[in-house]
């Protein structure tokens, strides 16, 4: 009976033992072979064969163990299932990083420069609508500030600080194609973004290397079995902040009480008001909420010697502003191809957008809101004419049915972008084919051909629209404008490396080459007016020709490189690279420039006297000394440009007559923009790994900068000269560190980042300083260029209240304006001397008030996953900068348009408590005069993006034959921190009035194209 107990106990107990199979993934879905499998606390386990398949018996509440060389370790629970698939994500701490560098790759241990990398798991987290957005606030030392809110907008890149007073774009290479932007890849298509920061990094790149290099590399097939992914989302977006503009009566009692203040005459029609039931509100008219879609389809896979990818992704964007929106489409493949000792890789991407912008956006507070923006038919009302308009009081009517009265050569912006046929398209090829061949073992040859094609067509309809003014008016003409560009540029590389270890302790990395890139653009345009009517669009059914601009522009640049990693027992690390460029764009002497590199590390921690300090691991010192320069010149600056010229006066009737004529500047000598720089970094890991630290401390120095400035000489060109005369400085601190851990089945990490740097223009050569008028048209100087303040310093006068009495202000003194009580009072600081107060208010009152570019810039990565959940959450801020508001100044100052509704809050002897100063359209004050009156504090903290995704168990995804299937929430700008009153504190930079020396106008807000908050929801399916 004790025999037969036991035996039952013993067959009951293998009885409990079934048979477990699964596949072991990656986060792609992509089968991880060679991965271990191990039964807890026994030794039974098994591997995956190539396909990532696993077979083994265990008991039903056995625990598995699941590992695999740079992947967390899991454990997964039997429950008696007998199919187990398991996902195992990357440790990052445990990888010995890949970094794709100038000309080549190398392990993250063996670095000496200042290279940051963003990962495609680190991208994959958000949804991104421009890949320039996944480097927002991610990387210590680059700042990336959106270039407003549009549908399809853009980035601003600064990395380190500014190096010029032109061009501060870094330089970007996308799989090895060399290019002026990022805008063309899907940020789905993305593997990774290394961006190099220092010279002894950068040298490789030479002479387009100042602003720093941004390498994109896309996403590659892999070998195994088919994969199919799909990444779709659909989002609204909302505006975030809006201003209190004037109604139709509070406009009448602003108008007429400046009147009043003027001694002026009252507007009649204001002063009864007309029509008290309407009003117009252009900002509440323009805005909506508006939609945004992605989607992304991906196919890879490959076999013993080929790997493919091709991906496609369709972005859909409306604009929040109405008539505005963005469509791009991109088409990416990747093939590569291995036999033996030769490889050869293809690469090509293409992408169609088409842009409909709304540019009047900053302009719709023009129309004031007594006046209609539709007339009585419901059609828009579009004016050009110098009438101001009134309604009839008796019938609330046009006093014309039908037709519009203008305001003082204001049009309905609204109207104009509703009425206008705009699209901007552009299709872009950018590809390449790389071919290697292992000649000796170590040495190899690589021929790199690259392209990038792209044709833009810009065109604009504007239609007849019929005006009618008392005085007779005109109708708006009708007009066809369009400029058709195409660029080319070609690029060959020869590289020769060699990779070999000597006796286990001596490596040498080394690379030469020859490298020619050459650029070709040409555009053609026609600026056609007064069509027979709207329907016909042809320029040769114009009346008139206004205008046939076209270019034709070419250049060239070829350059020899080399670079020597040498390594020595893994602890002592050298690093030495030089590049000579030759460009056509200086003249013959002054083409060439040779930039050299050389830096040292020390992997303290592979020191034999470190093996039993376990507090801090992988310690590594860096530094590097290099320099880079710049090219930033345009093409024929150097040479004489002729042209139309319609001046000259000929003839008995001495009439005007067109013919050609110098019209440039030029001084042949002009040369390169050279950036010298220092950098020391450290880098270390803490508790098991789990904490990593990356600092750095940098300083660069640039010379010969390229300046404007007047000639020693009368030219009879005006005042502007270019020359290499200007030097500044950029130097600062740059931190980064990130702790993963996990407790149970939550992992979670965090990641901080922060840059505090310190920019100075320290020579501006004969120039000395330079005044830039460069807001409202130009009529007021807001910044200063002047040594020892930032590239970006606001200048102008400081306000100190409000005078109260005219005895006050004709005490005052004030030789810049005629001011009365309620006008602004502003500081008396400086004499002639600049010695202090002199009683005077005068030009020499005027005093830096701020930079508009940040100098501390941070961002906080939060990421936890807790089973099927996960949730991340990106933060970033900026601080120490300044914005001028420029819809402050207008809807306070300007004659024109609407103003803000507290002006009604504005001082009047009965109301002396307000910051407002009093309502005058005549202005002799010169309230309007540059001051901090319109400038804010432009500090923020944001969170920028949130993700929470849920994805569906195992066990429900294999019965429908599914890898992987993910959902998710996603939402951009959710809240902002800041002072600042406009729409959004991170304001771009402006072109306007510096010669397109954006940089210096950092910080401007002429009221730009709001950005949105967005809530997106999205599916990610892995077949």
């Amino acid at each position: 009976m004790v025999a037969t107990f036991l035996l039952a106990g013993t067959l009951a107990g293998f009885a409990q033992d079934i048979k477990i199979s699964g596949v072991v993934s990656d986060e792609n879905g992509q089968p991880l072979t060679g991965a271990n499998i191990v039964v807890k606390g026994t030794t039974t386990g098994a591997q995956t064969d190539f396909d990532g398949n696993y077979s083994l018996t265990a008991s039903r509440n056995a625990t598995l163990v699941v590992s695999y060389l740079g992947f967390i370790t899991k454990e997964v629970a039997v429950n008696g299932k007998s199919q187990i698939n398991v996902t195992l994500v990357e440790d990052a701490s445990q990888l010995d990083e890949i970094v794709i560098v100038g000309y080549g790759a190398t392990k993250k241990s063996d670095l000496t420069g200042a290279v940051a990398v963003v990962g495609s798991k680190d991208i994959e987290k958000y949804t991104y609508n421009d890949a320039s957005q996944a480097l927002q606030g991610r990387v210590a030392g680059v700042s990336v500030q959106s270039a407003g809110g549009a549908p399809g907008a853009g980035s601003n890149f600064l990395i380190r600080g500014a190096t010029s007073f032109s061009n501060n774009e870094p330089l970007f290479v996308i799989d090895g194609m060399i290019t002026g932007s990022m805008s063309s890849v899907a940020p789905q298509d993305i593997e990774s973004i290394s961006v190099l920061k220092d010279a002894s990094a950068l040298a490789i790149y030479g002479s387009r290397a100042a602003n720093g290099v941004i390498i994109i590399t896309t996403k590659k097939g892999k070998g195994g079995k088919v994969n199919i992914s799909l990444d779709t989302s659909y989002g609204i977006q909302k505006v975030i902040n809006t201003y209190d503009w004037a109604n139709a009566s509070q406009y009448a009692q602003i108008v007429n009480n400046a009147r009043d203040n003027d001694g002026q005459e009252r507007y009649p029609a204001l002063d009864q008001f007309f029509d008290p039931n309407y009003s117009n509100n252009l900002y509440d008219e323009s805005l909506r909420t508006a939609g945004v879609k992605n989607t992304n389809v991906r196919v890879t896979g490959g076999g013993e010697n080929t790997t493919y990818s091709a991906s496609f992704t369709q972005f859909e964007q409306e604009g929040i502003v109405k008539y505005s929106d963005f469509k791009r489409q991109t088409l990416r493949t990747n093939v590569g191809l291995s036999k033996g000792k030769f490889k050869i890789e293809n690469t090509i991407g293409l992408t169609r957008t088409v842009n409909n912008p709304n540019n009047y956006f900053n302009k719709e507070r023009n129309i004031i809101p007594v006046i209609r923006l539709k007339n009585d038919a419901g059609d828009w009302s579009l004016s050009d004419i110098a009438d101001r308009g009134v309604i009839d009081p008796a019938t609330g009517s046009l006093f014309q049915p039908g037709k519009f009265y203008g305001a003082n050569n204001i049009m309905n912006e609204l109207g104009l972008a509703a009425t206008q046929d705009r699209t901007v398209t552009r299709n872009t090829l950018i590809g390449n084919i790389a071919a290697s061949y292992e000649i000796l073992n170590g040495l190899t040859y690589k021929i790199n051909l690259g392209l990038e094609h792209y044709n833009n067509n810009n065109y604009t309809f504007t239609p007849l629209v019929p005006v009618f003014s008392e005085n007779g008016g005109n109708d708006v003409q009708s007009r066809l404008q369009e400029t058709n560009t195409t660029f080319t540029s070609t690029l060959v590389e020869h590289t020769l490396s060699y990779n070999k270890t000597f006796a286990d302790k001596h490596t040498i990395d080394a690379v030469i080459g020859f490298t020619e890139q050459k650029n070709n653009s040409r555009s053609l345009g026609v600026d056609a007016r007064d069509f027979p009517n709207n329907d016909i669009r042809v320029a040769s059914a114009a009346q008139t020709y206004v205008e046939v601009p076209s270019t034709d522009i070419t250049s060239a640049i070829h350059s020899y490189l080399g670079r020597l990693n040498y390594n020595f027992a893994d602890r002592y690390l050298i690093t030495a690279s030089i590049r000579q460029d030759r460009s056509s764009l200086f003249k013959e002497g002054l083409r060439d420039a040779t930039f050299p590199s050389a830096a040292l590390g020390w992997n303290v921690s592979n020191e034999p006297f470190m093996e039993d300090f376990d507090a801090l691991t992988n310690i590594k010192f860096r530094a590097g000394y290099g320099e880079v320069g710049s090219n930033n010149v345009s093409a024929y600056q150097t040479d004489f440009v002729i042209d139309f010229f319609s001046e000259y006066i000929l003839g008995e009737n001495q009439e005007r007559q067109t013919g050609y004529a110098i019209t440039n500047m030029v001084n042949p000598f002009i040369s390169w923009e050279t950036t010298k720089t220092t950098n020391i970094g450290l880098e270390f890991e803490a508790f098991d790994r789990k904490l990593s630290v990356t600092m750095d401390y940098f300083k660069a120095e640039t010379e010969d900068i390229l300046l404007n400035s007047s000639p020693v000489f009368y030219s009879g060109f005006g005042n502007e000269f270019p020359q290499n005369i200007a030097t500044m400085e950029n130097k600062g601190f740059e931190f980064l560190a990130t702790y993963r851990d996990n407790i149970g089945d939550l992992n979670f990490s965090a990641t901080v980042n922060f840059s505090k740097i310190n920019n100075e223009v320290t020579s501006l050569g004969s120039a000395g300083r330079l005044v830039q008028g460069s807001f409202t048209s130009n009529t007021i100087n807001s910044m200063e260029i002047t040594p020892g303040r930032p590239i970006s310093s606001f200048y102008g006068y400081v306000v100190d209240g409000i005078y109260q009495t005219d005895a006050e202000a004709t005490a005052a003194n004030d030789q810049v304006g005629n001011p009365v009580a309620g006008d602004l009072k502003f500081k008396d600081i400086a004499g002639p001397d600049g010695s202090g107060p002199d009683g005077i208010i005068d030009q020499n009152d005027q005093t830096a008030l701020g930079s508009g570019i940040p100098d501390f810039e941070y961002g906080i990565n939060l990421s936890a996953d807790y089973k099927n959940w996960d949730l991340n959450l990106f933060f970033n801020g900026v601080s120490g900068n300044t914005i001028l508001n420029g819809t402050k100044y207008r809807g306070y100052f300007d004659t024109e348009g609407n103003y803000f509704s507290d002006r009604l809050n504005s001082w009047t002897p009965t109301n002396t408590n307000t910051s407002i100063p009093r309502n005058t359209r005549t202005d002799n004050g010169f309230n309007r005069r540059m001051s901090d009156f319109y400038l804010e504090n432009g500090a923020y903290f944001r969170l920028r993006n949130a993700q929470i995704g849920y994805t569906l168990p195992t066990d429900i995804t294999d019965k429908i034959k599914i890898q992987k299937v993910r959902m998710y929430l996603s939402a951009t700008n959710l809240f902002t921190i800041t002072d600042y009153t406009g729409y959004y504190p991170e304001v771009g930079r402006n072109n306007r009035g510096s010669n397109g020396r954006a940089i210096i106008n950092t910080g401007i807000d002429e009221g730009a194209y709001p950005t949105p908050r967005t809530f997106q929801l999205g599916l990610q399916v892995s077949f």
